[in-house]
């Protein structure tokens, strides 16, 4: 995947007010996370409508599944979504110092 298609995937995975919803949920405590049971629960989406939206954030390396067993739980996936999200910060810091020039 390139840098672009990374950075694509990554704010597609926050682009939807769902998305955003669980993401936010995720971050109240991003060591543990969050159980799907619980995650379904906070949202009321259904199982179809919560597994679309979960495997958009996994796609965009935003959240990662962690399975034991039957247990299913998500976390967020800090280290390339931070990258990512850093690499954005600068382009954008870059083209307001060019403005101000």
């Amino acid at each position: 995947m390139t840098e672009d298609e990374q950075m694509a995937a990554c704010f597609r995975a926050l682009s939807h007010p769902t998305r955003a919803r669980l993401f936010r949920l995720l971050v109240t405590d991003p060591a543990t996370g969050a159980s799907y049971g619980t995650l379904q629960t906070a949202t009321g989406l259904t199982d179809a409508t919560l597994i679309h939206h979960l495997r958009e954030m996994e796609r965009g390396h935003v959240v990662g599944r962690i399975r034991k067993g039957a247990f299913v739980s998500y976390r967020i996936a800090p280290a390339l979504f931070t990258r990512t999200v850093s690499r954005a910060l600068a382009m954008a810091g870059a083209v307001r110092l060019r403005d101000v020039a």
